[in-house]
């Protein structure tokens, strides 16, 4: 109710149109294709939303979503990152495990996007968001290196383990975008060295380039 009040008192441009409103029209909002679905990258399974590609309208909001401080934008995304996880069938208690980023570039967002999507997914389905991976590498943006060999060597020694939870339990990694997945796997990498078997991934959504 707050948020839909600061609408109509400070309302924003839709990032795709331009429409006073708020931050995504309803009409660019009905023109956004779910298709949730699953991707094998190496031995993980990452649960997707959607896909897009660089003039998309979702391309659009990532930018201010990351950037310029609009983390709100993200909670219109929920419903359907939920639809994503529920392709995910397992009998055990989950864990969501934001991926995280270096406290520098945190601090020079104001928030991890990926904590942030991860909180909203919690708190609709009653699941506990734990921290349970550091970054302590401060590594060149990902969208910066093209080929998978760059990006996986940019992600060596990038994580660390800073909190303990059940090893029955299943942890599923959240984040925002998945092209390679080398980002991913650096952080199931040392969750199995640190013990951790069960482990997933799910992600807003991925690039239309790997579309099957």
């Amino acid at each position: 109710m707050l948020l839909d009040l600061l609408e109509i008192l400070f309302p924003s441009e839709c990032a795709n149109c331009g429409y006073i409103g708020r931050a995504l029209c309803d009409r660019c909002l009905d023109t956004l294709i779910y298709e949730p679905h699953t991707r094998e990258i190496e031995d993980l399974k990452v649960c997707i939303a959607m896909y897009y590609d660089p003039d998309s309208i979702l391309e659009k909001l990532i930018l201010p979503f990351k950037y310029n401080h609009q983390k709100d934008i993200f909670r219109l995304f929920v419903p359907h990152m939920n639809r994503a996880l529920q392709l995910l069938y397992f009998p055990e208690e989950i864990l969501l495990i934001p991926v995280p980023l270096h406290k520098n570039r945190e601090l020079e967002r104001g928030y991890n996007q990926a904590e942030v999507l991860a909180n909203y997914l919690g708190k609709k389905n009653g699941i506990n968001v734990v921290n349970l991976i550091e970054r302590v590498k401060n590594t060149e943006k990902q969208s910066l290196t093209k080929s998978r060999s760059e990006r996986e060597k940019n992600m060596e020694d990038a994580f660390k383990i800073v909190g303990k939870v059940s090893k029955h339990g299943h942890l599923v990694l959240v984040d925002d975008i998945v092209t390679t997945g080398s980002t991913l796997l650096a952080c199931m990498k040392v969750l199995q060295d640190a013990g951790y078997e069960k482990i997933s991934a799910l992600t807003l959504a991925e690039r239309e380039s790997f579309r099957h």
